[in-house]
């Protein structure tokens, strides 16, 4: 009778899991799929440009999926926020493509909206805190005229040399293709 008991009480509990074997551990889900290659806030754009200094590229992307991806070079001075005209650092935030043309010297020049509302306030704020070298009887000025545009000096963006004056460069087959794809409006986010 006893024996009964047991092996009915045992036979109760096991629905609990008590006596159950252990389950498996789910294995972790893996995205296969590169962080990158999709953008959700870009999903909503017909076409983005995200340029990535650190990882010397520039992206295009259509419809928040990546579509190409190129090798890009940058302003002489990589490091620090660029304020002023001259200091040979290429701006991070987000532009737009405000112009397109053909150039002599480098193929093509896509001209960005640089200085941007944000850019305008952190020159304003370095002038006031005496950050800003003086030129001539003033203040340096804030610059402009920053966009992607093609090369003179293939084999230096061969070499991943930064060589330009703050614009981003690619090699001249890249930018055509760049110019052909996105048109003027076109969203362009430049990252650290």
């Amino acid at each position: 009778m006893r024996a009964i008991t047991v092996l009915l009480l045992a036979s109760l509990l096991s629905g609990c899991g008590l006596f159950a074997p252990p389950k498996a551990a789910k294995p972790p889900v893996v995205n296969l799929r590169d962080d990158d290659d999709h953008l959700e806030w870009a999903a909503i754009e017909p076409w983005a440009v995200v340029v990535r200094r650190r990882c010397r590229t520039l992206d295009i992307y259509r419809n928040g999926d990546r579509v190409r991806s190129f090798p890009a070079v940058f302003g002489l001075s990589s490091s620090g926020k660029k304020l002023h005209e001259g200091d040979l650092r290429t701006p991070t935030g987000l532009y737009m493509i405000v112009d397109k043309r053909p150039h002599y010297r480098w193929g093509h020049f896509l001209l960005l909206d640089y200085p941007n509302a944000h850019d305008r306030e952190r020159y304003w704020e370095a002038l006031e805190a005496g950050e800003l070298p003086r030129e001539g009887d003033g203040w340096i000025g804030i610059g402009g005229n920053v966009g992607i545009h093609g090369t003179d000096k293939p084999a230096l963006n061969g070499r991943n040399v930064d060589w330009t004056l703050g614009c981003i460069s690619l090699q001249n087959r890249d930018v055509a293709d760049l110019a052909a794809m996105v048109p003027v409006g076109t969203l362009v986010l430049i990252e650290d």
